[in-house]
């Protein structure tokens, strides 16, 4: 891939968050799906681990991702959610 271009008023984590929500949203990471690993976002958009961690924490805090210990970060399925609802 190749490596993204920030824009130079946002926060970059605040980017790394909206493009891997774009992505999640565009099919690229499906339900249950691990992400990728922090050092690989980190290399491909030339960005510090830290600012991949901290989308990845807003990512989880909005539960659109969970962490597996010693797994890595995976998409969270809400079609459950969904499906797990009554009357809708």
């Amino acid at each position: 891939m190749t490596q993204f271009e920030f824009k130079p008023n946002e926060y970059r984590w605040v980017q790394v968050y909206e493009l891997l929500k774009q992505r999640i949203a565009d099919g690229v990471y499906r339900p249950d799906m691990p992400l990728p690993s922090e050092r690989q976002l980190e290399q491909e958009l030339g960005v510090a681990q830290k600012t991949v961690r901290k989308a990845f924490h807003r990512l989880r805090d909005e539960k659109i991702v969970y962490t597996k210990p010693h797994l890595g970060t995976f998409v969270a399925d809400h079609s459950r959610d969904v499906a797990d609802t009554p009357g809708e």
